[in-house]
């Protein structure tokens, strides 16, 4: 077996953590107004879910700064509502920001439990 990354799939790595904080600001930031909203804990959901996955995948990228990379995530999060609250077709919710957080906590915790090393202790099943 193989570690991960090596040097060529460690910008890959850094570079899916750069598209996921990519896709969760364009997600968070079009209209949705044809989308239905009237689920609000699939709603809340969707944000834990985008939230956790973005903290654990930093978290895991940066094993001797999670902290950090959980601090960011949240900030990440908060700035998302906060540009919402600007534009006329979303709105800032604090109920989305305590989705956002518990997504940061549950993904830093995953990446404490499930890729303790980070992903420089990945091990690719299968490769020599």
């Amino acid at each position: 077996m193989s570690r991960f990354p090596s040097r060529l799939k460690a910008w890959s790595v850094r570079l899916v953590g750069w598209l996921l904080l990519l896709v969760v600001g364009v997600l968070s930031l079009i209209n949705l107004a044809e989308t239905p909203a009237d689920d609000v804990l699939w709603d809340k959901l969707n944000h834990a879910i985008a939230y956790a996955v973005i903290a654990g995948w930093w978290a895991a990228l940066l094993p001797g700064r999670r902290w950090k990379a959980a601090a960011i995530a949240l900030v990440f999060g908060l700035a998302m509502e906060g540009v919402q609250g600007l534009l006329p077709y979303r709105a800032f919710e604090w109920a989305d920001m305590l989705a956002n957080g518990v997504g940061v906590l549950l993904g830093l915790l995953l990446s404490l439990w499930m890729l303790p090393a980070g992903f420089q202790g990945w091990r690719i099943p299968g490769r020599a």
